[in-house]
């Protein structure tokens, strides 16, 4: 019998990791009391950041890949947590492997699909139990360090500025002359790119070592610790599409407790400075790019972003939007550092997509997916045909019209042409899948054309933008010819 057992930790810590072997223990006591052969080779492991989407777990897709290509009889796992924490995961990975025919054994909620039969109410209890534990502990735990916190116990990692001795926090007076260099920089009226450049040029690094950028330097401008404030709830962590993702809270949920910790500028001077950068802030348009997330660097890898240029000319003001690689612009700290412009790029990646959608109509052929269609239609109704004579299989056996040895025979080959039809529907579901992924790709297509924003459309078509010194787009298709 063909076997996988799959393992997993959500983190690096030693004890997550020392958890591996108890798994894999507890996993291989089962299998050996259960009729199955040990073999070590069968154990699938990912050592999954907590947060990671399933999707992204390397060991469990090619646990679902042997399972589509019919490579496995049974998937055996400690418990369903460490098959997934979200409800949502759990419920689609049992579903994907139940509908490949796939025995499910989940040793600690003693769930065995073989047995369970249809019933997915023990499943969903257990999953749903996973799901609410971490939330449950996470609100306990975040109640705790608020707690302490206003205990005057520092939680986590000191900003530039501090250290902690003995959980309380106190000003590292040789960082304290940079924060204040810093601020006063900024009240003098230097942006933060400018500031960042001061800072590098003297030689000076961040807490940890590293060149400044006006993102580091923003940051410090904004911690009011600096001003001896700490900030409770100033974000939480929700899951979008199996990320976690942090939420900020609005100023005014924020619970602030001032005058907290030792404070290594004055409050009028973090005030004025803050006011000031708010009454800065740029009155133009915000930078359009509808490649944001796609577009990187071909030399050193960072994205290319878009910014925002203008200049008065003979009394009239000339405004425009070119593309600059990341690294350059923050940190000029790559080859790659001539401007392009943005409708220059924009208008080739448009022509490109156009030609690539002429080669694709020959691939998208409505004919073949009706045909799908009609298959679909066909293999349930004899699906619904197989289970009519089932159950009438059923009366036959209690009205003593055939002996048991018939009816285990019969329902047994019933139980076969069931599996067979639902493996192929199974097939054409993911087949249709694909089909709704091409309407997307034509709706996209077709929507090149439009004067508005274009980043969803891109998104749909493009996988990865590369941009290089000499200004050759690459460019990498989610669609393939």
């Amino acid at each position: 019998m063909k076997y996988a057992v799959y393992v997993r930790v959500s983190t690096d810590r030693d004890e997550q990791v020392s958890s591996v072997q108890n798994q894999i223990d507890i996993c291989r006591y089962w299998l050996e009391n259960n009729g199955y052969e040990w073999d070590s080779n069968a154990v699938y492991f990912d050592d999954g950041i907590s947060g990671t989407a399933w999707l992204e777990r390397h060991a469990m897709q090619l646990i679902l890949e042997k399972a589509r290509r019919n490579e496995l009889d049974t998937v055996v796992f400690k418990s369903i947590h460490r098959l997934a924490r979200d409800l949502r995961d759990a419920l689609e990975i049992k579903e994907i492997l139940i509908g490949h025919g796939i025995r499910l054994v989940t040793i600690e909620e003693n769930y065995d699909s073989l047995y369970e039969g249809g019933n997915d109410i023990k499943f969903e209890m257990f999953a749903m139990f996973a799901a609410q534990l971490p939330k449950t502990l996470s609100v306990s735990v975040s109640a705790a360090m608020q707690a302490k916190a206003r205990r005057g116990e520092f939680i986590g990692k000191p900003g530039l500025g501090y250290d902690v001795i003995d959980k309380k926090l106190v000003i590292n007076e040789k960082e304290a002359e940079v924060v204040r260099e810093i601020f006063d920089l900024s009240y003098k009226g230097y942006g933060f790119k400018k500031i960042a450049n001061i800072l590098n040029d003297k030689g000076t690094y961040t807490k940890f070592g590293q060149l400044w950028s006006h993102t580091t330097v923003g940051k410090i401008l904004k911690n009011q610790t600096y001003k001896g404030n700490l900030v409770l709830n100033s974000y939480k962590t929700v899951k979008v599409d199996g990320k976690k993702k942090r939420v900020y809270t609005p100023k005014e949920r924020l619970t602030i407790i001032e005058d907290h910790y030792p404070a290594i500028v004055s409050k009028e001077l973090w005030n004025a400075v803050n006011s000031n950068r708010t009454s800065k802030k740029k009155t133009k348009q915000d930078t359009r790019n509808e490649f944001r997330g796609m577009m990187f660097c071909k030399h050193c890898g960072e994205p290319i972003t878009a910014k925002y240029s203008g200049r008065y000319a003979k009394g009239s003001k000339k405004e425009w939007v070119y593309m600059k690689c990341s690294n350059y612009i923050r940190f000029n700290r790559c080859v790659n550092f001539d401007p392009v412009q943005y409708d220059d790029i924009r208008e080739v990646i448009i022509y490109r997509l156009k030609q690539q959608e002429k080669e694709l109509e020959i691939h998208f052929n409505p004919k073949i997916h009706q045909k799908r269609k009609n298959k679909s239609a066909e293999i349930k109704n004899q699906i619904k045909l197989l289970k009519t004579k089932k159950e009438k299989l059923i009366d036959l056996y209690v009205e003593g019209l055939i002996d048991k040895e018939m009816f285990s025979k019969r329902d047994v080959n019933f139980e076969n042409e069931i599996k067979e039809q639902e493996l192929a529907l199974l097939k054409l579901t993911d087949q249709s899948k694909r089909n709704k992924e091409e309407e997307q790709i034509k709706k996209a297509f077709s929507m090149l054309d439009e004067e508005k924003d274009m980043h969803e459309v891109f998104k749909t078509l493009i996988k990865k933008i590369t941009l290089s010194k000499d200004k050759y787009i690459e460019i990498e298709y989610i669609f393939s010819l």
